[in-house]
């Protein structure tokens, strides 16, 4: 199988790559927020070739119900700021199968974050990903772990080196 691993920053792929190296998968890091996003992702995908797409990375919590560390899979998205764009994953990978379902929320700025919020999680990449792989008709998953509540400032309260260690341990089941 060929995998396209995509994460906003190099650490965040790192975790891919460190699990796959020597299997022939593509690693793309496509940069922070939704523009950056599909513009390094569109080509790559019209490259073709690849059996499943995966967004990985770290990812905010709304409310709090899911403890810093968890790892799911984002089934649906949505830009924060156009709440009528609703996108699906239509069949999640069965690999992912175990993992908790979420619903993201990608917010093209920091200041539009509280917009009409109805998701479970926020990233800042997911909905142009989901939107790339639909239009480029790949197969995709994105898989996001918990690493601080939204709208937390103070760094010092995210979790970061635990989110990346539960998202290697998914990913290691690839």
């Amino acid at each position: 199988m060929k995998y396209l691993f995509v994460a906003a920053v190099d650490f965040e792929l790192d975790v891919a790559r460190y699990l796959r190296v020597g299997t022939g998968d593509t690693f793309l890091c496509t940069g922070i927020g939704p523009e950056a996003t599909r513009r390094s992702l569109e080509p790559v995908l019209a490259a073709g070739g690849f059996d499943l797409a995966l967004d990985i990375g770290l990812a905010g919590c709304y409310g709090g119900f899911l403890p810093l560390g968890s790892v799911v899979q984002v089934v649906s998205e949505r830009y924060g700021d156009r709440p009528d764009d609703h996108f699906l994953n239509p069949a999640p990978p069965a690999v992912f199968a175990a993992l908790p379902q979420a619903a993201g929320n990608t917010v093209p700025a920091l200041e539009a974050r509280f917009r009409r919020v109805v998701a479970d999680v926020e990233t800042m990449e997911g909905a142009a990903f989901f939107e790339a792989c639909l239009t480029a008709g790949v197969p995709f998953a994105e898989i996001r772990t918990i690493s601080n509540l939204v709208g937390e400032t103070d760094h010092g309260r995210w979790d970061i080196p635990l989110a990346l260690q539960n998202l290697k341990t998914v990913l290691s089941s690839l």
